[in-house]
């Protein structure tokens, strides 16, 4: 697994919902990181990594990465997915919604061939 440099967090340390470490390295677009889109949109990869993205991301999105700590520290809501199976993925329709999460199909051969 995959981690950043350790560095400081606003929440407290007794509050960590994921079994991962906080360090432990994630994804996300600059739309969420910069611009303060919410996270409407989660996958937790078949090879066990995290991406929170601000729903469908376009060829004009740049990929961030992050750690999951921040991921937490920008949307607390997220931690309700800590649990969330590897190969699983979860959406909602605004921040103030429910997640639905389910299954989704590997993309391994994708643009491949």
């Amino acid at each position: 697994m995959n981690t950043v440099e350790e560095h400081p967090h606003s929440f407290l340390p007794g509050a960590w919902p994921f079994k991962e470490p906080i360090n432990t390295l994630a994804y996300t677009s600059a739309r969420v990181l910069s611009e303060k889109y919410p996270v409407l949109l989660v996958f937790h990869d078949h090879d066990g990594e995290w991406q929170f993205l601000h729903g469908e991301v376009g060829a004009d999105d740049e990929c961030k990465i992050i750690c999951l700590g921040c991921a937490y520290e920008l949307d607390d809501t997220v931690g309700i997915l800590a649990d969330m199976p590897s190969g699983w993925m979860a959406f909602r329709d605004a921040i103030d919604r429910p997640w639905q999460c389910e299954p989704y199909e590997d993309d391994v051969d994708e643009g491949e061939g």
